[in-house]
């Protein structure tokens, strides 16, 4: 082999060895997936054609042997870094593992935010029956209701007050007996009924769930997702709710004297609330 192919075997070695040095760099920054194997092997074999041929040009030697020395200098540098990689310990990774923990660590702060600027803070974990309660106060006061009087309208004349009877101790705030019987009235007058209308019923505020069950169904909600590996920073309890809440006039107005719930579905791989209609 004459100098000159030796020289252009050379610069071409040369050529490979700078771009297989630019493919370990883009592997270390993580733009490329994989360790650039192939065209190492390649200029191994380019190297070993090289080393057969011993050139009796001085400048060719030494320009064959600084490729030799830098090709080993960055094979101790390839290698190491290399080790880092699998194991874990390489300063790219860190930097990237430190940044997506402050990542996650703002989006929980956000959403603890979110979740505690209701005005009262709920315990997800007591069943309170909201209904039940709105229930019992509309009996209480149907029953305070009965026991008074419908006011009189304008112009008519108010009912005479009763004596106090000798044998009544204290006064008594249940309906006065009038002196007149009954059958002596004149039901003529619009003032006068002959018997008390009785006082429309109180119909509850939302045949949906309350406050404390909203945020069971939350709860539930957000670990149905993350159990199901998706996204939940995205998610908090005034959205979710403020949905629900959209959803139970329609659902009432279709299923009329019915209480309305809701509960947590996994439907085609996808974590959903689904509404419930109870009796």
């Amino acid at each position: 082999m004459t100098p000159k192919e030796f020289e252009i075997m050379l610069s071409d070695a040369e050529i490979q060895l700078s771009r297989i040095k630019h493919l370990y760099e883009q592997w270390f920054q993580g733009i490329e997936r994989i360790e650039p194997q192939i065209p190492r092997k390649q200029f191994d074999r380019a190297l070993h054609e090289l080393r057969k041929i011993k050139p009796r040009n001085t400048a060719l030697r030494f320009r064959f042997q600084t490729l030799i020395q830098r090709y080993t200098t960055l094979q101790t540098y390839w290698r190491r870094i290399g080790r880092q990689i699998e194991e874990g310990t390489y300063r790219r990774d860190l930097l990237r593992a430190r940044r997506r923990r402050e990542e996650l660590r703002a989006d929980r702060e956000k959403e603890r935010a979110r979740g505690s600027t209701g005005p009262v803070e709920l315990d997800p974990s007591e069943d309170v029956n909201v209904d039940k309660l709105i229930e019992d106060a509309s009996d209480r006061v149907d029953e305070l209701l009965q026991d008074t009087t419908p006011p009189a309208k304008p112009g008519s004349t108010p009912a005479p007050k009763p004596a106090p009877s000798q044998n009544q101790a204290t006064a008594t705030f249940g309906k006065p007996k009038p002196r007149t019987p009954v059958s002596q009235r004149d039901t003529s007058s619009p003032a006068i009924a002959p018997k008390r209308r009785a006082p429309p019923p109180i119909t509850p505020r939302s045949k949906g769930p309350g406050d404390a069950r909203m945020r069971q169904i939350y709860e539930s909600y957000v670990d149905a997702k993350r159990r199901n590996n998706e996204r939940t920073d995205r998610i908090d309890y005034e959205t979710v709710a403020k949905s629900l809440r959209k959803m139970v006039p329609k659902l009432d107005r279709k299923h009329k004297g019915k209480r309305i719930d809701f509960k947590v579905v996994v439907k085609d791989g996808k974590v959903g609330i689904k509404p419930v209609v109870k009796k």
